[in-house]
């Protein structure tokens, strides 16, 4: 990761400026038109309608959201891994050589990385050659060539199987019973062959600061970046080693209420990933109904609270990763008698500051921050 960020160039930056609300489309649109500059260079985002300057938070809000909707939206699979969606109109509008800078930028300049991909998907990436041997129907994601295979491993008889579908698939050989496992080999072989021109314009994204160079040289290493083998999504444990509460002296009332306060977090982060287990953040880089803790997760409270959801890939930053949490004693004095105030973050410096008043249970704390992550996801202030 050093020697990648060294490989960045700062003399100007890729500036991206784009809505909220469609963070994938405009993204990769505003991606493609920008001439001034390349993604060799400083990425620096901009939401417009939001006054907030990229310090760096914007920059990792934007690769956060970008690489999580173009997961969804450009490929498919399940919890073995997932392959690019054979799609000709993409193919032919390069977006995914669009996409494989996205994700080289991501990795480079503090993005979650695309850790998503089949093993099949990555050994190609890491060789440049498929490997037609090691390719079975398990590493089939398209649901019409799976569900193709279902029918002709359950058919007991020629006259139920889809001679077209199946010649369509390249299969060239007597179509009989006794054929079935040649014709379901060459259903899963035209499966992964038809990805191949999609994997390689990825790979030519990848290109850039000569990522692509490193990972065919450190295949080993760099397979986390792109396979399902450690997550890299912030837990409890990340999130709550990495808050540095910035306390009153010992035996206030002040130091006090501020260690309570800073229990009732640290049981609030946790009920958030016990929530999420059960269920998973709903749309594209928007958030629920206020309050609703089912729909937060500890990864989306440290969006929230820095812009991004992973745990960094550098060993550096990962120990440097620290969330300042200070306290205000003082908002009735300042505000008089009020019903409520909200914590203020400055995402590019990952610190927040807790309205003590109003966090005195644990109650109070859990209402309070997630209505505020509901409400006060955009970047007002950095």
């Amino acid at each position: 990761m050093k020697t990648l960020n060294e490989r960045v160039d700062t003399s100007t930056t890729f500036s991206i400026c784009v809505t909220r609300e469609d963070i994938v489309e405009r993204g990769l649109k505003q991606w493609q038109r920008q001439k001034r500059s390349s993604p060799q260079n400083t990425l620096r985002v901009t939401f417009i309608g939001e006054p907030g300057i990229d310090n760096g938070a914007l920059k990792k809000e934007f690769l956060t959201e970008i690489v999580a909707g173009v997961e969804r939206r450009f490929f498919e699979g399940g919890t073995t891994g997932k392959t690019p969606k054979y799609s000709i109109t993409d193919v032919g509008s390069h977006n995914f050589k669009t996409i494989g800078e996205i994700f080289a930028v991501s990795i480079v300049q503090g993005g979650p990385p695309p850790n998503f991909f089949m093993p099949w998907c990555y050994d190609f990436i890491s060789t440049g050659e498929l490997d037609y041997g090691a390719v079975t129907e398990d590493d089939i994601a398209d649901l019409d060539l799976k569900k193709q295979i279902q029918q002709i491993r359950a058919a007991d008889n020629v006259d139920v199987l889809e001679i077209d579908k199946i010649v369509a698939c390249g299969y060239t050989g007597p179509i009989s019973i006794q054929k079935k496992e040649e014709i379901i080999r060459a259903v899963v072989l035209h499966a992964t062959v038809r990805l191949v021109p999609i994997l390689q314009q990825l790979c030519s994204g990848l290109e850039i600061y000569d990522l692509l160079g490193m990972v065919r040289a450190e295949k080993d290493i760099c397979r986390q970046l792109f396979a399902q083998e450690l997550s890299r999504k912030v837990d409890s444990d990340f999130l709550v080693r990495s808050l540095s509460p910035v306390f009153s002296e010992k035996g206030t009332v002040k130091r006090q209420r501020e260690s309570r306060i800073i229990n009732h977090l640290q049981d609030y982060i946790q009920d958030l990933e016990d929530k999420g287990a059960d269920g998973e953040m709903e749309g594209e880089g928007h958030l629920p109904d206020a309050g609703n803790e089912n729909q937060i997760d500890a990864g989306k409270f440290c969006q929230w609270l820095t812009g991004q959801s992973h745990i960094p890939l550098g060993q550096a930053d990962r120990e440097d990763f620290k969330i300042v949490i200070e306290f205000d004693h003082d908002c009735e004095v300042r505000y008089g008698t009020h019903g409520i105030c909200y914590p203020v973050v400055n995402a590019c410096s990952r610190s927040v500051t807790l309205p003590v008043v109003h966090l005195g249970t644990s109650s109070e704390l859990r209402d309070v921050l997630s209505k505020a992550i509901v409400y006060g996801f955009e970047f007002g202030r950095c």
